[in-house]
């Protein structure tokens, strides 16, 4: 699935910055996703997801929003929906 295909994220900030999941590989402890901003340019971020995350009873993984973050702001966060992350990677 491409990033286009897949719906945009967004951070809990006001205005929300928008997102979109891109390649994701399975690393040792856990999967390693790539997230593009859309609304802006912006360089893609490699993102780490533990499986101890994955495992965890919730439908989201929540990650510190990476544009937040930057300018200093660390309250907010984007929620990545787990059924996305584990989509087309091997079990």
């Amino acid at each position: 699935m491409s990033a286009e295909a897949a719906p945009a994220l967004e951070c809990t900030a006001e205005p929300p910055h928008r997102f979109a999941l891109g390649e994701r590989s399975r690393v040792a402890n856990g999967i390693l996703v790539t997230v593009r901003r859309l609304d802006e340019p912006y360089p893609p971020r490699d993102i780490h997801v533990t499986a101890r995350e994955m495992k965890m009873g919730y439908e989201n993984v929540f990650k510190a929003c990476f544009v937040c973050v930057d300018r200093g702001l660390k309250e907010n966060a984007i929620a990545l929906p787990k059924d996305q992350l584990e989509l087309g990677l091997p079990p």
